[in-house]
C-alpha cells in the first residue's frame, strides 16, 4: 500500500497527464482524467497485470484510497485538473488511450519528451546531476554520473515459422509454415508480435524487443532516478541508440554531467562523439581483442612477462642537463605505458605512468576537446606530457585504445559498479511482467509499459526524498497518529 500511496502521489505523472490529454473536440468526454489512466498503468506493474488492476478496483477498497489520495494530491501540489470519478476505471480505459494516443510515433516522442525535463528535477531535488556538485573531470562524482544499459524482452506469443520463398515474378516473398501439417500460409493464422527482430545479447542471440534506459542515482535507498528510455530499432543498434538518447539527456542536464557509464557496447567512434558533442567522460569496458585486432597491432612483453597487443602513440620528449630525453608511448587495454627495448631487442613495458589532471576546453563551433596530463617518473627528471584521448584523423584508433579512465584506474574502479544497477533496473522490470515476456504486442506498446515501470521507480524516490524532508518529531507524531 505504501508503493501505491507513493504513485498517487507523485507529481510528475499528473504533470505529463495534463499534456497528454487527447483532445476532444466533440463527442462524449473521457469518463476518467488521463492522470487516472497513468496512474492505473503504473499499478500494473506493481500488481504484475492490467487486468488485475481492474478487479482489485471493483472490490472497492483499493479504488477508494486511489480517488481520495489523488484527489488530495490535486489540493496539495495546486493541480487544476478535473478531480477523478466515482467509478474505478476498467482494462478497456486504458488500452485505448494507450493503442490510439501513446503507442504511436507522436505518443512516444510526447512521453519523452515530457518525462525527462521531470526526472531530471527529481534526480537534481535528491542531490545528483548539479551543475556546481561535488566532484571535477578529474576525479568524477557519483552524484554527476548517468549510466545506461540495453536489454531485449521477449515476445508474449512465439513467432511463427517463416520461409523465404522465389515467387513467380522473381521477388523473394515470406511464408508461413502450418504448425501442425506444414503448408505454407500467406497469413500464420494465429497472433504474433510482427515488430520483434533477433538481437546478440550477452548469452547468445535472442528474440525479441530491444531498449535502452538510462539512469541516475544517489548514495541512499530509493534514490535511482530513470531519466531516458529508447527502443532500439534494428539488431546491432544498442550503442547508437545510447547515444542518441543521450543527447537528448545532454540538452536538459548540460554541465550537470561529468562521467557517462556504459558497458562493452560503446567503442572508440561512441566514446569520442560523446566526449565531443557532449563534453562528458566515458567509463565503458575495454573490449576483448579479435584475431583481426591482434594480427594489425603492435605486440609487446607486458609487466607478467605475457605477450599483449599494443597501439603506438608517439614519442614524448623533455629536455634536461644532457639533453632531450625520448620516451616511446603506446597505450594497452585503454591505459598509457611506456615503451622499451629489452636485451633481445623486443619490446617491453617498462612504466606504467600515473594520471594527473583532466582538462577540457571548449572551441568556437561548440565541440569539447579533452587533454590528459601523466606523470612520468623519468630518472632524468620527473615530467608531466599531455595527451589527447580524441581521433586525430578518421579511423584513428586512440579513442579506443587510449582511455581516460581505463579499466584498471582507481576512479573507474569506484563508478564502474553503476552500471550493474543498470541491469538490475532491467530485472526488476521483468519481474513485473509474466513469465519475463512483454505483457503487449509491439515495441511502442511496450515501451509504454517500460515507461510505466519508471514512473513507479521515479515515484518510489520521490516518497523517499519527501519523507526525508519531514522533522523527525513531525514523523513521529505521524506515526502515532496513524
Amino acid at each position: 500500500m505504501d508503493r501505491i500511496r507513493a504513485v498517487v502521489r507523485h507529481r510528475a505523472l499528473y504533470e505529463i497527464a495534463a499534456d497528454l490529454q487527447p483532445e476532444q473536440a466533440v463527442g462524449r468526454h473521457p469518463v476518467h482524467p488521463t492522470y487516472i489512466l497513468l496512474i492505473y498503468a503504473t499499478l500494473a506493474r506493481i500488481l504484475r497485470s492490467g487486468i488485475r488492476v481492474e478487479t482489485d478496483f471493483l472490490q472497492g477498497e483499493l479504488w477508494d484510497l486511489v480517488r481520495h489520495e489523488a484527489t488530495a494530491t490535486l489540493r496539495r501540489e495546486g493541480l487544476d485538473l478535473p478531480p477523478p470519478g466515482r467509478k474505478p476505471p476498467a482494462w478497456h480505459h486504458w488500452r485505448r488511450l494507450r493503442d490510439d494516443h501513446l503507442a504511436t510515433d507522436e505518443g512516444i516522442a510526447a512521453i519523452q519528451r515530457l518525462h525527462l525535463p521531470r526526472a531530471v528535477d527529481l534526480a537534481r531535488r535528491i542531490g545528483m546531476l548539479n551543475p556546481r556538485g561535488p566532484g571535477s573531470l578529474t576525479h568524477p562524482s557519483h552524484l554527476r554520473a548517468v549510466y545506461g544499459d540495453g536489454t531485449i524482452v521477449r515476445p508474449i506469443y512465439a513467432p511463427p515459422t517463416k520461409v523465404l520463398i522465389e515467387d513467380e515474378n522473381g521477388e523473394t516473398v515470406a511464408m508461413f509454415a502450418h504448425p501442425h501439417t506444414g503448408e505454407l500460409l500467406d497469413d500464420p493464422g494465429r497472433r504474433y508480435d510482427p515488430d520483434v527482430a533477433l538481437h546478440q545479447g550477452h548469452a547468445g542471440p535472442a528474440l525479441g524487443h530491444g531498449y535502452v534506459a538510462w539512469h541516475t542515482r544517489g548514495t541512499g535507498v530509493y534514490q535511482r532516478v530513470m531519466l531516458h528510455l529508447g527502443h532500439i530499432d534494428h539488431p546491432g543498434g544498442e550503442a547508437g541508440t545510447a547515444v542518441q538518447l543521450l543527447r537528448d539527456i545532454h540538452r536538459v542536464v548540460g554541465n550537470g554531467i561529468e562521467v557517462v557509464i556504459y558497458d562493452g557496447a560503446f567503442r572508440g567512434v561512441h566514446i569520442d562523439e560523446i566526449m565531443t558533442n557532449c563534453g562528458y567522460q566515458v567509463i565503458a569496458k575495454q573490449p576483448t581483442y579479435t584475431d583481426e585486432d591482434l594480427a594489425t597491432a603492435a605486440i609487446v612483453k607486458g609487466a607478467d612477462g605475457r605477450r599483449v597487443p599494443s597501439i603506438p602513440l608517439g614519442v614524448a620528449s623533455h629536455a634536461t642537463e644532457v639533453g632531450p630525453c625520448h620516451h616511446t608511448l603506446a597505450a594497452i587495454n585503454g591505459a598509457l605505458v611506456e615503451i622499451d627495448l629489452d636485451d633481445t631487442g623486443d619490446p617491453v613495458v617498462r612504466s606504467t605512468p600515473q594520471r594527473t589532471a583532466v582538462k577540457r576546453a571548449r572551441r568556437a563551433d561548440g565541440r569539447f576537446h579533452f587533454n590528459v596530463g601523466y606523470r612520468i617518473d623519468c630518472p632524468r627528471g620527473v615530467f608531466e606530457p599531455w595527451l589527447s584521448p580524441h581521433a586525430k584523423a578518421p579511423g584513428d584508433p586512440r579513442p579506443e585504445a587510449l582511455r581516460v579512465f581505463p579499466d584498471g584506474d582507481d576512479d573507474a574502479l569506484r563508478l564502474r559498479g553503476l552500471r550493474s544497477d543498470a541491469e538490475a533496473v532491467h530485472s526488476g522490470y521483468k519481474r513485473t511482467l509474466i513469465t519475463d515476456r512483454a505483457m503487449s504486442l509491439g515495441w511502442r506498446r511496450g515501451l509504454v509499459d517500460y515507461y510505466a515501470y519508471a514512473w513507479y521507480t521515479n515515484a518510489l524516490a520521490d516518497a523517499a526524498w519527501r519523507a526525508a524532508q519531514v522533522p523527525d518529531n513531525v514523523r513521529h507524531l505521524r506515526f502515532r497518529r496513524q
